[in-house]
C-alpha cells in the first residue's frame, strides 16, 4: 500500500540523491585522473547505460524500505515516484530548467517526456494498487 511513511522515505532519499548527483561525474573519459583502461571501457555511451543501471539499483533499496517488499507493484511505484521526485529536486537545486542534452531525456516544452510518462504510469499503478487493496479487504 502507498502510505505517508513510504512517500517520506522516497522524498527524503530523492532530495539527498539530487544534491549528491550535482557533483557526480559518471563519464570517466571526462575525468583526467581516470585510468586509461577505464576510459577505453567506459565510453560516453557505455557510461550512460552504466549510470542508469546503477541508478535503478541505488533507488531500489529505499523503494524496498518504503514498500516493505523486495519486488512488488508498490516497490516499482515507489521507484518511479522517487525517480521523478529526484529529477524535480535536481532541477530546483541546480536552478535550471529540465535539460535535453542526453538521449534519455527528450523534452517537450521543457518537460522531460520520460517524467510525463512516469506520472501517467504512477497514476495507473496507483489505481491498480488501490483496487488490489480494496479486493484484499473484502
Amino acid at each position: 500500500m502507498i502510505n505517508r511513511r513510504g512517500l517520506t522515505i522516497m522524498t527524503v532519499f530523492s532530495f539527498i540523491y539530487a544534491i549528491l548527483e550535482l557533483g557526480i561525474q559518471w563519464d570517466p573519459s571526462k575525468v583526467l585522473s581516470s585510468p586509461a583502461w577505464m576510459k577505453s571501457v567506459f565510453t560516453p555511451t557505455v557510461s550512460l547505460y552504466f549510470y542508469r543501471v546503477i541508478y535503478i539499483l541505488i533507488f531500489g533499496f529505499p523503494s524496498y524500505l518504503a514498500s516493505g517488499k523486495l519486488l512488488s507493484v508498490e516497490t516499482v511505484w515507489y521507484l518511479i515516484y522517487g525517480s521523478i521526485v529526484e529529477d524535480i529536486m535536481y532541477w530546483i537545486v541546480d536552478l535550471k530548467l529540465p535539460f535535453s542534452w542526453a538521449w534519455f531525456y527528450p523534452v517537450h516544452f521543457g518537460i522531460p517526456i520520460d517524467d510525463l510518462i512516469g506520472v501517467v504510469i504512477l497514476a495507473a499503478m496507483y489505481k491498480l494498487i488501490k483496487q488490489k487493496s480494496k479486493a484484499g479487504m473484502s
